[in-house]
């Protein structure tokens, strides 16, 4: 399957016609491809066309398709609005309705940015019509109905360093106004900061989510974005910079569950991963922001207080779990470093590497599997494989039973991210000497929370259950004839160690969360740093202070270069580091707090 994808990505990149720009070549593949699948599946495609008044029409021809036998195909062709346009003019969506009308959606945009696209993003392309392609095969249709998205107009150029570095020099002259005081000047700064973001990209899906009935978007239960998935190390964002300049006022929901399921499909190949990039964005964003627009907040914000004053339950507004799939390494997006490649004539196919590839399959088909109603695992490790445990006494809302559950943590999983197993138990337990003897029983459930007390809690609400922790200071563990003993030794200076990597584990967490704000205070505190040592020169030469002023027209742009490069250096590569590394210090210090293997 990996090298399909990348045979079909060396085509797609060598057919282009003479005199021809990418996106027109771009837009002619895909329109072959539409006559192409015509001809191989005849009498299964139906091609609609998208427009702001289609929805009906497009729902009766989906309904249609799914009381047909075997899979059927209905393709949405939307042509963009003049205002939409950044590259390709079109978003095509291939629709394989299964037995229920709930959708699980991929998208991949199809343009590219002054180059051939290789890896960014006809990686993404491929590796939807492989599974399009794959729907199209089976005898059945499948449980869920599958919708492919390409999507036009991702692109806008501004990505990668080059969005850096005018989010920067925007921020920088935000500065520049705030210490003259110049508040005018400041309104306009920031005001233009989201189009060194992302607002100027991703147009094509944000016109086509735009355009969607609301019962259709009821319908689409998760999105997955893949983009550039042809080289580096994979990410599973959780945020990014580019999506959270919105999100510094109007944060958006929380899919923590649905991202999960992504990382439970890396633990189960074995697959490093990170959760934060550093610049840029995707598709999946504009599915984020069902809901989630300025008036919508304020909207649901009157309507909670509202309910909450009569005493009726709120019902929140309808959100869509989403998520990407991405393969970053240093470089890659900047096209002005030394081996970068994304928006050059660099992106070449034979830059295209299979591992990646072969990461983002694993994912999205244990995605697939699940969503299409696949048992997961019992349990992916056994308890010899795990290095700390909790023991917590759980209960039952209704009867009242109580029953002993163990939480086990392997914290040394080949992507340096913990898997959390949680088993029956039964045995002694002295709760006055804070010691226990039990048999490990069947599993109960696993997962990827950092804590295992967030893992427990979810178990629980599932089941309609309470816990409570057993705080030991010795488990002795028996499982299938073998004898585990874990102990807890937690010292002073460990509860301080524990308590400060938890406040730095959060403190990380807020800089993601709210990465604009984060940036705009370094900003303040680089300027500061650079008055004051300009100061303290003034104060003690006053030659300096003449030649400073004598040359203003270069003094004063070499400042503001050195604040905006201040700044970039910190938004491309420490702040990112610290914001990821919250994981890091999060599970540390949830190890401290634990019972450790001995």
């Amino acid at each position: 399957r990996v090298e399909e994808v990348r045979e079909n990505i060396r085509r797609s990149c060598d057919n282009l016609l003479q005199g021809e720009s990418f996106n027109r070549a771009n837009e002619r593949q895909v329109e072959e491809y539409i006559e192409w699948l015509k001809k191989e599946f005849p009498g299964r495609a139906t091609v609609v066309e998208r427009t702001r008044f289609s929805s009906n029409e497009i729902q009766k021809v989906l309904r249609e398709a799914a009381q047909k036998e075997g899979p059927q195909i209905v393709i949405e062709r939307q042509r963009l609005s003049k205002w939409a346009v950044r590259t390709t003019r079109w978003n095509y969506v291939f629709t394989v309705p299964g037995e229920t009308p709930d959708t699980l959606l991929l998208v991949a945009h199809y343009d590219t940015w002054r180059g051939p696209g290789a890896d960014d993003n006809t990686t993404g392309e491929e590796i939807l019509k492989q599974y399009l392609l794959s729907d199209l095969k089976e005898e059945k249709r499948p449980r869920l109905t599958h919708a492919y998205f390409l999507a036009g107009s991702e692109e806008c150029g501004l990505i990668g360093l080059f969005s850096q570095l005018l989010l920067a020099g925007g921020i920088a002259a935000g500065i520049q106004a705030w210490e003259a005081g110049n508040w005018p000047m400041l309104a306009l700064s920031l005001a233009a900061c989201p189009l060194a973001s992302y607002r100027i990209g991703v147009s094509g899906s944000r016109e086509y989510v735009r355009v969607l009935a609301e019962e259709e978007l009821e319908r689409i239960k998760a999105v997955v974005s893949v983009d550039s998935v042809g080289e580096g190390r994979l990410f599973i964002p959780r945020s990014t910079l580019g999506a959270d300049f919105i999100r510094a006022l109007i944060p958006f929901g929380d899919y923590d569950a649905f991202t999960d399921v992504l990382e439970e499909g890396a633990h189960l190949h074995g697959i490093k991963y990170n959760n934060y990039i550093a610049g840029g964005t995707t598709d999946h964003v504009s599915f984020l922001e069902v809901n989630n627009g300025l008036w919508a907040r304020v909207r649901e914000w009157f309507r909670r207080a509202a309910a909450g004053l009569q005493g009726n339950k709120y019902q929140p507004p309808l959100q869509i779990p989403a998520s990407a799939l991405v393969a970053m390494l240093p470089g890659k997006a900047s096209p002005v470093v030394f081996g970068g490649k994304i928006h050059t004539s660099n992106d070449t196919a034979d830059r295209v590497y299979p591992k990646p590839l072969r990461e983002s399959l694993s994912v999205l088909d244990y995605l697939f599997y699940v969503l299409e109603g696949g048992t997961r695992p019992a349990t992916p490790r056994k308890p010899e494989d795990c290095h700390y445990a909790r023991l917590y006494e759980i209960t039952d809302v209704e009867t009242g039973g109580q029953e002993y559950w163990v939480a086990m943590k392997d914290a040394i999983e080949p992507n340096r991210r913990n898997l959390n197993v949680v088993f029956r138990a039964t045995g002694k337990v002295d709760e006055k000497k804070k010691q226990a003897s039990v048999t490990v029983e069947e599993p109960v459930g696993w997962g990827v929370d950092t804590r295992l007390r967030e893992e427990i809690e979810e178990l629980t609400r599932k089941q309609g259950k309470k816990f409570r922790r057993v705080r030991l200071h010795r488990l002795h563990l028996s499982h299938q004839g073998r004898e585990f003993r874990f102990e807890r030794k937690l010292t002073a200076y460990d509860q301080i160690r524990r308590n400060g990597l938890r406040s730095m584990a959060w403190f990380e967490r807020q800089m993601g969360a709210h990465s604009f704000i984060t940036f705009f205070g370094l900003a303040i505190v680089i300027a500061e740093v650079l008055s004051y040592f300009l100061e303290l020169a003034f104060q003690n030469s006053t030659t300096f202070l003449i030649w400073f002023f004598d040359y203003t027209w270069f003094t004063f742009p070499f400042t503001v270069a050195v604040q905006i490069g201040g700044l970039l250096y910190l938004m491309a590569g420490p702040v990112p580091t610290w914001i990821d590394n919250h994981y890091r210090h999060e599970n540390r210090s949830d190890n401290l707090g634990s019972l450790r293997r001995v």
